[in-house]
């Protein structure tokens, strides 16, 4: 009898503490979608200064909560293996404007040459822009520059505001392919591009990955880390990241 009885406690412990072994592997599994965006070590400051810097505050409503702003490192350079990259902005205003995405190459001067120029009308929240496949591809080591103008009234330039960043493309790091052809799913994409410091990527990953919860999350898990690496001792930087943390906060009150 006390062979049995101590037979069935064993069976009671084990089972509980398999559903236990199943609970915390969920609770690693789920842990695991954060995604950490990690500087390239040999960080390029812009070649503009003024990249990320808008004319006024708010949208063409002047909304005092958020203004234009592109979601791209502005201490650094961020940086894209893709020679059809993605790029990614937020837009304050619910009325809907012209918008014009421009996108520059550097010459060897440090002038600018305007290699793309797209309208497209403004939606509230983040919008995003990728290079067609079917148009010629950015040049690897090559710097570019690019920028989005709200047109809040096309008969009045001066109302426009502009915002934009400095791109880098560089080549594939050796181990970086094979390291994406074992992630399993856009979430460990997205980690391994942001590990990498290819912060283009890591975006367009994230942004793509948009189909529940937790992978919502990898989008503003990476702008939490752009805020913070942001230096707060430069007036240019700081100014950034004053416009990044409300874009989180809104951003994610439409994902709760």
């Amino acid at each position: 009898m006390l062979t049995k009885a101590a037979g069935l406690l064993n069976k009671r412990i084990t089972s509980r503490l398999l559903t236990m072994g199943v609970l915390v592997h969920s609770l690693v599994l789920c842990n695991a979608v954060v995604a950490e965006y990690i500087p390239p070590g040999d960080q390029k400051p812009p070649t503009s200064r003024t990249t990320g810097t808008v004319t006024r505050t708010g949208g063409c409503r002047k909304d005092k909560q958020a203004t234009l702003t592109v979601l791209a490192p502005q201490k650094h350079t961020g940086q894209t293996v893709s020679s059809h990259p993605t790029f990614a902005w937020f837009v304050p205003d619910t009325e809907s404007y012209p918008l014009e995405f421009r996108l520059y190459r550097y010459e060897a001067s440090g002038d600018r040459t305007i290699i793309r120029k797209v309208r497209l009308q403004s939606q509230r929240g983040i919008m995003s822009f990728s290079l067609p496949l079917d148009t010629p591809p950015l040049v690897t080591g090559q710097r570019y520059n690019w920028q989005v103008i709200l047109l809040c009234n096309p008969n009045r330039p001066s109302s426009a505001l502009v915002a934009g960043a400095d791109l880098d493309v560089v080549a594939m790091p050796n181990n970086l392919a094979t390291t994406l052809a074992t992630a399993n799913n856009l979430q460990q994409k997205v980690n391994v591009y942001a590990n990498a410091g290819l912060w283009y990527d890591a975006l367009s990953t994230a942004l793509t990955a948009t189909t529940n919860k937790a992978s919502q999350r990898l989008e503003l898990e990476l702008l939490e880390d752009l805020a913070t690496l942001e230096d707060a001792s430069e007036p240019h930087t700081t100014e950034y990241t004053t416009r990044i943390r409300p874009i989180i906060e809104l951003e994610r009150q439409q994902n709760i």
